[in-house]
């Protein structure tokens, strides 16, 4: 299948492309797959290969939804959070350890393309016990630093209310976002603080 094949077209053939995708699916070769994601950067109406993408996403195989979870990343599609939280949801139910990667990279994925809504979702992640694992946990802290990225508020302060109720990798990962978040705000503050200095004091060669 060529996943360009589903490339936007009029609102009355989304239902036909996505009845396509599914009928053919077992055919999906992931290696052109990923290629095509490359490519897709042109797209304007990007929201328009949610649907797609995420049928490749909740019915492929763990390789196909790897690289449609590249695309949707990639492209930043924000109609995908919902059903990329409830997949998730999905995938935990059903506990099949071939696609635990596949649940890992929903979960960061979810931090790229999600709003300050999904937030609570991550943190639970964070603190629950089984059967989510430390690889699903260390990707909710992820995605949680993705969101601080995209100017989501208030992750610091939560990340250290989980840092105090998790152990072993888990909270190592937890300091290193926290030590990431503060770099990230010296690099944004810190300059201008010492362009400010400077301008204050004058500089060596006045």
């Amino acid at each position: 299948m060529d996943p360009l094949e589903f490339k936007p077209l009029d609102n009355g053939s989304r239902e036909a492309i996505l009845e396509y995708i599914r009928s053919r699916i077992d055919e999906a070769d992931p290696v052109k797959l990923r290629q095509a994601m490359l490519s897709l950067g042109w797209v304007e109406d990007r929201e328009e290969l949610a649907g797609p993408l995420m049928v490749l996403v909740t019915g492929g195989k763990p390789d196909v939804a790897l690289a449609a979870l590249d695309g949707l990343s990639l492209l930043g599609i924000r109609d995908c959070e919902k059903p990329l939280a409830r997949h998730i949801v999905n995938l935990f139910k059903a506990n099949e350890s071939a696609y635990g990667a596949v649940r890992c990279e929903c979960i960061r994925v979810l931090g790229k393309v999600g709003t300050r809504r999904c937030v609570p979702f991550l943190a639970e992640l964070v603190r629950s016990a089984a059967p989510a694992t430390d690889s699903d946990k260390e990707a909710a802290v992820e995605a949680l630093v993705s969101l601080a990225e995209r100017r989501a508020r208030g992750i610091s302060e939560l990340l250290e209310e989980l840092r105090l109720v998790t152990g072993g990798v888990v909270r190592e990962s937890i300091i290193c976002a926290l030590q990431e978040l503060n770099l990230h705000k010296w690099e944004e503050q810190g300059f201008l603080t010492i362009e400010a200095d400077i301008e204050r004091e004058g500089s060596l060669f006045d």
